[in-house]
């Protein structure tokens, strides 16, 4: 009988990105406190290496502690690598954990160590795909149900011309368990949040503001969708949680848990990556920041089908955010998919713009005018054009962000503009495509957003008047 991918409307919590993103972070822990043979000896192949027992990994945690020369010989990522993540919930007691599961979250990550970034593209469950093999059209989150982490795998290649290296998926039971380790973890919690889920176990009660979450606060996060975005704010809010995971893995304290979340993750993992891959991942991720982390959402619209509610992908925006978070080539065939009178062709694949001036809308708290105006001013000396000024509750601009909303509002303008007004080089880069959107570029501002330094044309500018006074 063909799995239903709607049963995920069950009394069973559903898994979220939250823990696909542990997952990930279980994955760089994985590489630290990996088989011994890494340190000082030669690199060990995927085929040949030996299976790491838990008694192995606490000796070498307790190395890891007592001596951190043993990180810097770890093995090094040199090629990009995507890796598809993806969290999968329960069928029930007594039922095999990663059998005949549906994956309801998954992220295709994406790193890069010659642009030293990373970067996320969150693909919906709900997702309308063609899926491999002789399957039909179902949602994405079916393939693993019909056939595990390959089927998974094939079904995002094929519709989305993207290669994929390997694939890690987490147990829903695996969350809670991973945050009680980890202990509390500082995140924005964007907006008040309550909700109350007796079937689910979902009990939510959050405010405003910046909070160390407990371990069953984190959970509560990750997991609330119920405002007028759903699913899909949900997801942006979960990539935010990334962030501030990366963030908490910086902790020195961290290092003390790593056997403990190596034990996790035999229990709760799922993975074809090898230690000596895991060992590439952690020293690339050890040394990336919040703001090198690019994050999309798939591109496209809620529908209905049928009675069914469905996310249709926009593939001609989709081959754009793969091309930009996953280095995915614009080939012939998916730069015909994107109409000459489309938003995404304002530039050629090449990165040449065409005459129309870049523009800017920027995006504030109300109550902050001030610092908005000012921004505005820098951005027109530094050559760029404001079309809009916007004034947002404050639960909309808790994250200073520079979103990229345009074809022509690639890596090459942000790192422009970046470079021109150096208060955004640690804002952290969202693509969010939206052939409708009124300008290339949204700048948010928060209420923390720090005066704008001048560049070097409105410095010059200001002195010329100073002279002038006098």
């Amino acid at each position: 009988m063909k799995p239903s991918a709607d049963n995920r409307y069950s009394a069973h919590a559903p898994v979220t990105s939250g823990q696909i993103l542990l997952a990930a972070a279980i994955g760089v822990c994985l590489g630290l406190v990996g088989n011994k043979y890494l340190y000082g000896s030669s690199p060990t192949t995927k085929a040949t290496a030996p299976r790491t027992t838990v008694e192995q990994i606490q000796q070498v945690g307790k190395d890891i502690q007592t001596s951190a020369q043993h990180i810097t010989v770890l093995p090094t990522l040199t090629s990009r690598m995507n890796v598809l993540l993806m969290g999968v919930d329960s069928n029930g007691r007594g039922t095999q954990r990663f059998t005949g599961t549906r994956s309801d979250s998954m992220i295709l990550v994406s790193l890069d160590p010659e642009g030293k970034k990373v970067g996320m593209i969150s693909i919906p469950r709900d997702s309308r795909l063609k899926l491999a093999g002789d399957h039909g059209v179902d949602k994405i989150n079916a393939a693993h149900a019909f056939g595990g982490p390959k089927l998974s795998v094939e079904t995002v290649e094929e519709n989305f011309n993207v290669h994929i290296d390997h694939y890690m998926v987490i147990d829903v039971q695996g969350l809670r368990k991973v945050f009680d380790v980890l202990g509390p973890i500082e995140v924005v919690v964007e907006k008040r949040m309550h909700y109350n889920d007796w079937a689910g176990g979902l009990h939510v009660a959050l405010e405003p503001g910046v909070h160390r979450l407990t371990p069953v606060q984190a959970e509560e996060y990750v997991r609330y969708r119920h405002d007028a975005r759903g699913d899909i704010g949900r997801t942006e809010r979960q990539q935010w949680f990334l962030r501030a995971l990366a963030n908490k893995f910086k902790e020195p304290s961290v290092i003390l848990k790593l056997p403990d979340l190596f034990r996790l993750a035999n229990q709760y993992v799922v993975t074809d990556l090898s230690p000596e891959e895991m060992a590439k991942i952690a020293t690339f991720g050890k040394d990336i920041r919040p703001n090198q982390i690019v994050s999309a959402t798939l591109p496209g619209h809620a529908t209905c089908i049928h009675g069914g509610s469905y996310w249709q992908p926009d593939f001609e925006g989709s081959a754009v955010v793969f091309n930009r978070l996953a280095g995915n080539p614009m080939t012939p065939v998916s730069i015909a998919t994107v109409p000459s009178n489309s938003a995404y062709a304002a530039t050629t694949p090449d990165g040449a713009s065409n005459d129309q001036p870049v523009t800017f809308t920027i995006k504030y708290p109300r109550g902050f005018e001030k610092i908005a105006r000012a921004y505005e001013k820098v951005l027109g000396a530094a050559g760029y054009k404001t079309k809009y000024v916007l004034r947002a509750d404050v639960g909309d601009c808790q994250h200073e962000q520079i979103i990229q909303n345009s074809y022509k509002a690639d890596d090459l303008l942000t790192q422009k503009l970046q470079d021109a007004v150096p208060n955004f080089s640690s804002f952290p880069v969202v693509v969010n495509l939206d052939e409708h959107a009124p300008s290339d570029f949204v700048i948010v501002l928060t209420a923390n957003t720090v005066k704008p330094l001048q560049p070097p044309a409105l410095e010059k500018s200001s002195a010329t008047t100073v002279s002038a006074v006098r």
